[in-house]
């Protein structure tokens, strides 16, 4: 699957690309398990929610809080790319 992305091809080695695609199997089972109000703010996640999720997905505790800790990092990144997206905007129109 990840093979197949435009710009991916070639540049990511085989064991890191089965990694990769481990990981998001593994994450699909997981956010399968979740709610869609946990699917929607995941910081509604607790310990029993975490444990619930686990449970349901056949994966363990660490899996879940790992899904939930690199979605919190991708968004703030996210985040931080537009800011800095915004204000390369505003300069090149002559506010800043």
């Amino acid at each position: 699957f990840l093979d197949n992305m435009p710009g991916l091809s070639g540049m990511v080695k085989d064991d890191q690309l089965d990694q990769m695609e481990e990981r998001v199997s593994k994450w699909r089972f997981i956010i399968q398990s979740m709610t869609k109000d946990e699917k929607a703010d995941p910081d509604l996640f607790n310990s029993s929610r975490i444990k619930r999720v686990a449970r349901g997905s056949g994966w363990s505790e660490h899996d879940v809080k790992e899904l939930i800790k690199n979605y919190k990092n991708s968004k703030n990144m996210m985040k931080a790319s537009k800011g800095r997206q915004m204000q390369g905007n505003l300069r090149r129109m002559g506010f800043g």
